[in-house]
């Protein structure tokens, strides 16, 4: 979008709901938001870390009788250097927009929104409606969320609350791949043309939450697509007329496995101290029914035969490949078959929280959480002339729902403790994560000073261990992103 029409929507945008409240006077308006100006440093080198940040966030809020319109917007800035600062990324996003009817027996609302669902307060099982974006890993609570279209409403029986969603769209969550600012190791890195469209991307879920005696349950079920794309299979291309046959192209077909999860949670609370716990089952398929013919998609001769050539120039130059033949790119390839991965799996993550919080101004929390894979499909294998391609779900098996932090480590523990000291406007705080398997840990540590009635300064300082003796670990990939933070953010 050009950044001078972006601007003039916002301010547009920003002048219409007073304008409203003005001509319609029982019309009720609020809002709320924040401007940051924020700088994030490696530790390493002290080079700036240039990943996206929010700089400007609006939230109104229009209520006329029993309904209110909400909106969520925020302006997310990259910076991209000093000599090209005014080349650096500046995008409008809207967060949220949606219209909320409020009623006796519930609430109904429709549009845009970021949804929570389960017991614990981060990185839960059972929180599968909004996608998760990693950019904002450090983030806490909605910040870290994307909204989506979808239709919700929430009934009330006595003590007894059932929350429906339905989900026309899928959404995947955005993921920092092949950014060099933000490391993340998974087997697939996607492009575009490899993933295969959804059949049918309808999702749907269902929360029944009720109270017995002094704990309050939750249970919940979610019917819809992985957040992350999955590797599905593979059409091979072979050397036409020819025996053995030689594979001039593999064609790699990525999509989103269907994932049916049922969640429990439950919440305890006695005095200062609160315990909470969530646990999700998860029965992931790839949902294609129509066997190996359903991966088969057309390649154009152009593409091939380019495929063919790369292939000879490497046999060409290759010292070690004296005597193997050249595939015939003269004549089209041919499909040869179709390789479908046994994409089928069952696997459960738990997290269970304990806070504690002795006065009012000291809060203490942690988290153990647990990832296990209790079934997956079973390997194959391509055999041709050159060689024997495997096919091995597990290799390439990532969870495509569930805790953000079993993208990180299958089995953590995580500490938060805060401390507030109102008189002086300052409040400490630190968090660590610790992988139980020695792979690596997480630390930080940070203060916030109220520097005026509504302006705030952050500094932080986020340290992060590896183990560099296992291998494809997550924290050894994340190790350079140990960063320090200054933010300075005023509220209105």
């Amino acid at each position: 979008m050009n950044k001078s029409i972006m601007i003039k929507q916002i301010f547009i945008y920003c002048l219409i709901f007073p304008f409203i409240q003005f001509v319609f006077g029982e019309i009720q308006y609020s809002q709320s938001g924040y401007a940051s100006a924020t700088t994030v440093n490696r530790i390493s080198d002290g080079s700036i870390i240039k990943l996206p940040f929010r700089v400007f966030t609006y939230e109104p809020v229009i209520s006329y009788n029993d309904f209110n319109w909400v909106g969520s917007t925020a302006i997310e800035f990259r910076f991209k250097s000093f000599n090209q600062f005014f080349d650096s990324e500046l995008n409008f996003d809207l967060r949220e927009l949606y219209l909320e009817w409020m009623t006796p027996i519930g609430d109904f609302s429709l549009g845009k929104q970021i949804f929570t669902w389960g017991s614990a307060s981060e990185n839960n099982p059972t929180d599968n409606i909004s996608p998760f974006n990693f950019y904002y890993l450090f983030s806490m609570g909605k910040e870290r969320k994307e909204g989506i279209f979808a239709l919700n409403s929430t009934v009330y029986f006595e003590n007894i609350k059932l929350n429906t969603i339905f989900i026309p769209q899928h959404n995947t969550n955005p993921l920092p791949l092949n950014d060099p600012e933000f490391p993340l190791n998974i087997p697939l890195i996607p492009r575009d043309e490899q993933i295969m469209d959804l059949e049918n991307p309808i999702e749907y879920g269902i929360s029944l939450n009720f109270p017995i005696n002094s704990i309050e349950f939750t249970t919940s079920y979610f019917s819809g697509y992985d957040r992350i794309v999955s590797f599905f299979g593979a059409n091979v291309w072979t050397e036409p007329n020819a025996n053995p046959q030689s594979v001039i192209a593999i064609d790699t077909v990525l999509s989103f496995r269907k994932t049916d999860v049922m969640g429990l949670g439950l919440s305890y609370l006695n005095g200062n101290l609160s315990i909470k716990g969530d646990l999700g089952y998860f029965i992931s398929d790839d949902n294609i029914h129509q066997g190996d013919s359903a991966l088969y998609r057309f390649y154009s001769p152009d593409t091939l035969i380019n495929y063919c050539k790369e292939k000879n120039n490497s046999i060409l130059n290759d010292p070690f490949s004296s005597g193997t033949p050249f595939p015939d790119c003269n004549t089209f390839p041919t499909f040869n078959n179709t390789e479908l991965i046994n994409n089928n799996a069952e696997y459960y993550q738990f997290t269970l929280e304990l806070e504690y919080a002795p006065i009012d101004d000291f809060i203490f929390l942690s988290q153990y959480s647990k990832y296990k894979l209790n079934k997956i499909g079973l390997a194959d294998s391509i055999k041709t002339s050159d060689t024997t391609i495997v096919f091995d779900p597990l290799v390439y098996f990532i969870p495509g729902m569930g805790s953000p932090n079993s993208f990180i480590s299958s089995n953590s523990l995580s500490l938060s403790a805060r401390k507030t000291f109102s008189d002086m406007g300052l409040e400490i705080h630190y968090t660590a994560m610790f992988d139980l398997d020695e792979k690596g840990s997480l630390h930080g540590v940070g203060l916030e000073y109220k520097l005026l009635n509504n302006t705030n300064l952050l500094i932080e300082l986020t340290k992060i261990y590896d183990n560099g003796e296992i291998l494809h670990n997550p924290f050894t990939g994340m190790k350079d992103f140990s960063r320090i933070l200054f933010e300075l953010r005023y509220f209105y």
